[in-house]
């Protein structure tokens, strides 16, 4: 296992992270404590040392779950976040929606002290405001808020961890060039790399960019992944000179990067990726044939192609799979085995991804009127 220095800070992640939303839940199937808590010790034996969890996950088991582990394990580096309302909302709406949100410096210090107790520690490494709107991250108190807890020590550093869906556009630009956020959690992967390629740009260019002017309108729908007319086409996101600061999460596309979907491939109506279209189903197969070549190259799977060309980015610090066993803990963590992926490789790939790796676009069939 290879580790990544946070920038600002003495922490030093391992490449590969783990998240806790698989194991703690319920959206990727049903996990007792005992379960999770057995394939996390797994993932620190195999030297991952970065947990990510939230306050909201199983409205606190996520972080409940980790206080007998982090007893045996003092070292380990946590990332928590808030700003769910579960106190006060305890019931999770159906489907994809969201509780209400609490971003108020008074409740992020409740947040934070209930985080600390579910844990059991008396500080927290990463801390996230949870999916947070760029009207929040717009406001001075939210950031000073933020740094008083970090000078009181119960914070190492933070930073917005952005979702629930690809998008967010708005808040990674804003957070990363206007407020030069610490650490950025987003969803960004070989299939997906809009908008997130821009949030690096921003992070790289600073204030001066002039994507942050229509950030900070906030007018764009949550769910766009376009790039503002400001995005420099000759920007390479795996050249970006910056420091380690992007934790990733969806690395593998929801588990179309895993190698383990078919056209017939049916999801649970629990399961999140049954909110997900059928054309990311049908194209995104498409999308993995035309990436096979590559792991064929290299006899590497498909799910550790997406995690090496991630750590091709030096501004990535941790990146955070859906990790279901040991099986798949093995696999992901065994990537750091393998040689890193050359510019060349980087170049073709990206070469293809704007060429939306010329798939055949799905259309829905619709069925003929019954007379």
């Amino acid at each position: 296992m290879r580790y990544r220095n946070l920038h600002g800070t003495h922490l030093q992640l391992s490449e590969l992270g783990f998240g806790t939303w698989t194991v703690t839940t319920g959206w990727w199937g049903t996990y007792s404590d005992d379960d999770a808590q057995r394939i996390i010790r797994a993932a620190i034996d195999r030297g991952i040392n970065y947990i990510d969890t939230a306050d909201a996950y199983g409205n606190g088991r996520g972080e409940t779950v980790l206080q007998p582990i982090l007893k045996d394990h003092p070292d380990l580096i946590v990332g928590t976040k808030f700003g769910y309302d579960f106190y006060n909302n305890p019931e999770r709406p159906r489907g994809q929606r969201e509780l209400p949100q609490n971003m108020s410096p008074e409740f992020v210090r409740f947040a934070c002290e209930q985080s600390l107790a579910r844990l059991g520690v008396d500080h927290i490494a990463i801390y996230q405001p949870h999916n947070p709107r760029v009207n929040v991250l717009m406001l001075d108190e939210h950031w000073e808020t933020l740094e008083r807890l970090k000078d009181e020590g119960k914070i190492s550093t933070y930073g917005p961890s952005l979702g629930p869906a690809i998008g967010w556009r708005d808040e990674g630009i804003y957070a990363n060039a206007v407020r030069r956020a610490p650490v950025t959690q987003m969803i960004y992967n070989v299939l997906e790399q809009d908008p997130g390629r821009e949030f690096m740009l921003a992070a790289e260019r600073g204030p001066s960019y002039a994507g942050a002017a229509e950030a900070m309108k906030g007018e764009t729908g949550k769910k766009v992944c376009e790039p503002t007319s400001s995005f420099d086409p000759s920007f390479r996101a795996w050249k970006a000179e910056m420091d380690p600061q992007f934790l990733i999460r969806v690395t593998h596309s929801s588990g179309m990067l895993e190698g383990k979907y078919t056209i017939d491939t049916k999801f649970d109506e629990s399961d999140h990726r049954s909110h997900r279209p059928r054309s990311w189903l049908v194209e995104g197969l498409q999308k993995v044939e035309r990436l096979q070549p590559f792991c064929d190259a290299r006899n590497i799977t498909i799910g550790q192609l997406a995690l090496l060309w991630l750590y091709a980015h030096p501004s990535i610090v941790s990146a955070l799979p859906n990790i279901y066993d040991e099986m798949q803990l093995k696999e992901f963590a065994t990537a750091s085995n393998h040689p890193a992926l050359s510019d060349e490789e980087m170049e073709a790939i990206y070469q293809m991804y704007l060429r939306n790796f010329e798939i055949t676009p799905y259309v829905e069939e619709v069925a003929a009127a019954t007379q």
